[in-house]
């Protein structure tokens, strides 16, 4: 848990060792950027290096207890705040201040990491606000966001922002080629599927049964619902309801696949697409769709895996989407 083991990211990690190293760390911090490009993973570093008792040049130093601890996710001073549910309640935040009036348990700070921030509810959103004009000294709030233009003003007025960018993927591959086992063929493949973005890459690599199968039946299923019927959309969404994380991983790949029908359409460039090693179906199936249906498509499943994110009911919300995208072809 080092900022030096982070991969990519140079610029804001040198700027995070500066401010321990030199002492000048701000209060509140806003780490926003798309999901799985790093932000949490360099904010659990980021705090490491805050708790830690001995950092070097600005770092954790990965030996002591508090990093110890930190890596094993039993730092008494770090705090993790997550949606519960579909947000983050106003109860959650009064139990943040509660702890912020605190003492530090071990060291002389405590941190507070907001995971999806964006999702406070508007109550919870002032009750932080609170917080942020009136620091505690000793105390340390890290917002991570995908969406920060959802946050208030206010609270973007008080925090320093760090965006964290998609890495080129060459250094997705060298986080696959860390963290997974997967094949050199997959990583490739991953690598450009997941837009620079290391933490989905890791999340498809993991997926039982393989990523290729995975992708291979998003693929069967996007050409077949082209030509469903509505009972046979019903009976789709049935069965991938059963797992919900699965779901979730289907609609990015059915998301992808309709980005390359569009991109296809309008540019008939293989190299700008992710699926392009299935080039002659690509170039098939966008034949048999509009411009208009594709774009209605890709915001269509977007807003059903927000739904879904969001804990509505699973089969309900692929049923609505794969009759959307029944016949459509």
């Amino acid at each position: 848990m080092k900022l030096a083991n982070i991969i990519g990211h140079g610029e804001i990690i040198r700027a995070l060792c500066r401010a321990v190293e030199q002492n000048r760390v701000n209060h509140a911090y806003l780490f926003a950027g798309p999901a799985g490009v790093g932000k949490t993973t360099t904010a659990l570093a980021f705090g490491a290096s805050l708790l830690c008792r001995q950092p070097q040049k600005g770092d954790a130093c990965g030996q002591c207890q508090d990093c110890r601890q930190v890596d094993g996710q039993n730092h008494p001073d770090m705090h993790r705040i997550a949606p519960e549910g579909a947000s983050i309640k106003i109860g959650q935040m009064r139990e943040m201040l509660r702890r912020i009036t605190l003492s530090p348990y071990q060291g002389k700070r405590q941190v507070f990491l907001v995971e999806q921030a964006d999702l406070m509810t508007h109550e919870a959103a002032n009750c932080l606000l609170k917080t942020l004009e009136e620091p505690p000294a000793g105390t340390v709030l890290i917002l991570i966001s995908s969406r920060p233009q959802s946050l208030l003003p206010t609270i973007l007025s008080r925090c320093q922002i760090f965006t964290f960018h998609p890495l080129p993927a060459e250094q997705v591959v060298r986080i696959l080629e860390r963290e997974t086992a997967v094949s050199r063929e997959e990583v490739a493949v991953l690598a450009r599927l997941t837009g620079g973005c290391p933490g989905r890459a890791v999340r498809l690599a993991g997926v039982a049964g393989g990523y290729f199968a995975v992708r291979q039946r998003a693929v069967d299923l996007a050409t077949g619902l082209g030509r469903a019927s509505v009972m046979e959309a019903c009976r789709q969404a049935a069965l991938l309801a059963e797992d919900k994380e699965l779901a979730l991983i289907y609609l990015e790949l059915l998301q992808l696949w309709y980005r390359d029908l569009l991109v296809w359409m309008e540019t008939a460039t293989p190299g700008l697409l992710f699926n392009r090693d299935y080039l002659s179906l690509v170039d098939r199936e966008a034949r048999f769709h509009s411009r208009i249906r594709l774009i209605a498509a890709i915001k269509e499943i977007e807003g059903t895996r927000d739904s879904l994110l969001a804990n509505v009911n699973t089969r309900l919300a692929l049923e609505m989407l794969f009759m959307g995208l029944a016949g459509a072809a």
